[in-house]
């Protein structure tokens, strides 16, 4: 059998798990005050993330499902919206360059007031 099928050594620990951890900054997993303004619980709607604008809400990190539009407020788009209002355009850094990218509206679902 070949080395790349089996652990060099039997007694070796295996690596430690890391647990990405919940965004634990005091007021930042709450709506702002001023609605008007994106931050957690917000859903927005971009243009420049494809060819047509699409919709985000900015969730938890261990909440994130981009099928439904989910994505954690410590990543690199939601931090790029963070604290902006609608018709704002933003640099949205990504691994594969910057972006410019234009918020449309923001919204809070009744619920988060």
């Amino acid at each position: 059998m070949s080395r790349a099928f089996t652990k060099e050594r039997d007694d070796a620990p295996d690596p430690p798990i890391v647990v990405r951890p919940r965004y634990i900054e005091k007021g930042r997993l709450e709506p702002p005050t001023d609605r008007r303004l994106v931050g957690f619980g917000a859903t927005v709607v971009v243009e420049g993330t494809g060819p047509a604008p699409r919709t985000f809400t900015i969730a938890e990190a261990d909440q994130t499902d981009m099928r439904t539009g989910r994505i954690g407020i410590d990543s690199p788009l939601a931090q790029a919206l963070m604290g902006h209002k609608a018709g704002s355009t933003v640099t949205w850094h990504r691994p594969v360059g910057d972006a410019r990218v234009k918020i449309v509206s923001v919204k809070y679902d009744d619920t988060t007031k």
